[in-house]
């Protein structure tokens, strides 16, 4: 039976979720503390509480795919529709406390959203479907780098509130993308024999797979340091009382730089995984992921900033891709799910590590013992990386 392509519809689902983190997520912290004044370490306090609420709504959600009749399109539609609501009122005058519960509310649905797009890649190519998954997440970071980019104008021109208001849309969007998604042709088996395993089944088939979870986890906090800080790292890289629409520029330009590098290893990955095992990909990846780090503390100016990110090239844009193919390959068929979530859990706790952390040392020590600190972190995180990865021989979809 010839597979079904999908990959344009695919697509579609990334495009929509990173555009919203492109709107919503990247200027979470400026939102928070431009518009409603507060300061980084309780903006990172505020966007820490809710990142960890999104840790724990994770495998609560996957528990509820596991035991009842709903499935990852049901959570998908639900979380995009509850991030699409709380985004729009934060525009009524609610006042303040009425607006950080309603922007940490969108935050929170909006950080389980990857883990349940990438299930739903994966269960496609498992019940035969044909993706690309490199392109379709590619496309997506191009969305993310438009929305990063497109977010500084619609900002200086309508104020925060752009922030919010763009960001319900895609959510919106997204909804509708995950809605008009096909099913496979041969859907994942629910027979008793197929049932997901618990989580303690779960680690004990695959017991590499915490220390994989523990790199995870320290490696995206120097990731998120540069995503979540990346309005105060540009501040830092300009003259001292630089206007706030100069940093923004940078901010945006930056992120800008780093979606569109990624585009290359992203749309190549199905045929670099055919030549090279994912599991090395996965390795080079963190990398470069800490090399972006370090060149964004040595290298002065915005031109250092912006030159910083083409270590994007090799470090998330082959981190995004390789790790969902390396965990949708080393879990069971029925656990699928599970091992996204999980994998999305370790980036949503390696988030919140950021925000806790990051927002306080750049108060306490400034930018950049802040980078120094989330340096030593992640190259901490590639040596649980490198213990906790084991040798596949065929990555599925390949």
């Amino acid at each position: 039976m010839k597979k079904e392509n999908v990959t344009i519809q695919y697509a579609f689902v990334h495009m929509m979720l990173w555009a919203l983190y492109g709107f919503l997520f990247s200027y979470a912290n400026m939102y928070l503390t431009e518009r409603l004044h507060l300061s980084d370490t309780r903006a990172g306090l505020v966007l820490g509480i809710a990142t960890g609420l999104a840790f724990l709504l994770q495998p609560i959600l996957t528990s509820v795919v596991d035991r009842t009749q709903m499935n990852v399109r049901h959570v998908s539609i639900a979380c995009s529709l509850f991030t699409t609501i709380t985004a729009m009122l934060t525009v009524l005058p609610l006042g303040k406390a009425a607006t950080i519960v309603l922007f940490a509310g969108a935050c929170v649905s909006l950080q389980t959203l990857p883990s349940f797009a990438n299930a739903l890649g994966m269960e496609g190519l498992r019940s035969g479907q044909k993706i690309n998954f490199g392109l379709a997440r590619g496309l997506g970071s191009v969305f993310f780098g438009v929305a990063s980019r497109l977010a500084a104008p619609l900002i200086d021109h309508f104020t925060l509130h752009a922030v919010a208001v763009s960001g319900a849309i895609c959510a919106a969007f997204l909804a509708v993308a995950v809605l008009i998604f096909p099913k496979g042709n041969c859907p994942l088996s629910h027979e008793e024999s197929e049932q997901p395993s618990s989580a303690k089944e779960f680690f004990k088939e695959n017991p590499k797979f915490i220390a994989l979870l523990i790199g995870v986890v320290l490696l995206y906090i120097g990731h998120n340091a540069l995503s979540n800080c990346m309005f105060r790292i540009s501040e830092s890289k300009l003259p001292i009382g630089a206007a706030q629409a100069d940093i923004t520029a940078v901010q945006g330009t930056a992120l800008l730089i780093a979606a569109l590098v990624e585009l290359p290893m992203m749309f190549l990955f199905t045929r670099l995984v055919k030549k090279v095992r994912c599991d090395i990909w996965l390795i080079l990846s963190c990398v470069f992921m800490t090399l972006r780090l370090i060149l964004t503390l040595l290298l002065p100016a915005a031109m250092g900033l912006y030159i910083a990110q083409f270590a994007q090239m090799f470090g998330y844009a082959l981190f995004a891709v390789a790790s969902v193919y390396y965990v949708g390959t080393v879990v069971a068929k029925r656990n699928v799910v599970k091992g996204q979530t999980y994998l999305g859990s370790g980036n949503t706790m390696g988030c919140l590590g950021a925000y806790v952390l990051c927002g306080s040392l750049i108060d306490l020590v400034g930018v950049e013992n802040m980078l120094i600190v989330s340096t030593v972190l992640s190259v901490i995180g590639i040596v649980c990386i490198v213990s906790g990865t084991e040798r596949i021989k065929q990555t599925v979809g390949s």
